[in-house]
């Protein structure tokens, strides 16, 4: 599943591209997955202008001229690709937007699982992030190391790595980079979360700010099916530490990485330098 540094690199690729332009015409191929009829959402999309490009933890957020936003959760397989204006869509593409200025959105989806969502911008926080419960958002200035801290407290039984999966003390951070921030603090994926030192605590808190925006500089991660908006692979694959790769000589002690089940997750970890 696309985590933080995916969703941001495609949320800022379509605000250089697609912000400021009139959406034209929109072909829904697939409409299981909107939470309006395909009619409706045809009508209220056509003729608006895409105003903003925003994303609050992994959903997309696109502001429109008539006090609508369209949301976007990618999920396990979704993807939002700019393409030539003559290309086909392929079985996959749910949603084909054709936005002015030649520019042609594809919403594609093996899987099925993501969703186009349509909001009045004002019942956006009632409707959608307030009843999420969402944590602050990692790279932004409310993911602080005392709030952290106490959040690790207050759900202090919860094994850390589900709990950072849970959304519930900060976003954005999935099963790749749960992995890896634990892996550069020396944190056991299975410790209970109120059993960390405040030295750890500390560490770890930085390793999410520093990982999370090193792979945002280089466009992510593609371990499975993501592409960024212009189909290409992420960079950060090349970077990975523990994720993936079990049975490799872990880079900082040289013990062979190990995978379980932690969960109901895939959960790679180094058993001698993670405590």
């Amino acid at each position: 599943m696309p985590e933080l540094p995916e969703v941001e690199t495609v949320r800022r690729q379509l605000e250089r591209t697609i912000v400021g332009r009139r959406i034209g015409s929109v072909d829904v191929r697939f409409s299981g997955r909107l939470n309006v009829g395909a009619g409706e959402f045809v009508k209220r999309l056509v003729g608006r202008r895409i105003l903003s490009s925003g994303r609050r933890a992994k959903l997309l957020l696109f502001g429109l001229s008539g006090g609508d936003t369209l949301v976007v959760h990618l999920k396990m397989t979704g993807k939002l690709l700019l393409v030539d204006s003559d290309q086909e869509p392929n079985r996959h593409t749910h949603v084909v937007f054709r936005l002015s200025g030649y520019n042609v959105l594809f919403f594609d989806d093996i899987r099925k699982f993501g969703y186009l969502h349509l909001f009045r911008t004002d019942d956006l926080e009632r409707l959608v992030i307030g009843p999420a419960g969402y944590g602050p958002e990692p790279l932004g200035p409310g993911f602080r190391a005392d709030s952290f801290a106490a959040d690790l407290k207050r759900f202090g039984r919860s094994a850390i790595k589900p709990l950072l999966l849970s959304q519930k003390c900060v976003v954005g951070v999935g099963n790749i980079y749960s992995d890896e921030t634990l892996w550069r603090s020396g944190i056991r994926p299975d410790r209970s979360a109120g059993t960390l030192e405040a030295d750890e605590v500390r560490s770890l808190h930085d390793s999410i700010r520093k990982i999370l925006r090193r792979s945002v500089r280089i466009g992510g991660t593609s371990v499975d099916s993501y592409r960024d908006a212009f189909g290409r692979r992420g960079g950060y694959e090349r970077k990975l530490e523990v994720y993936g790769r079990e049975g490799h000589p872990c880079s900082r002690c040289g013990e062979l990485i190990r995978k379980v089940r932690l969960g109901g997750r895939g959960t790679h970890y180094c058993p001698k330098c993670q405590k």
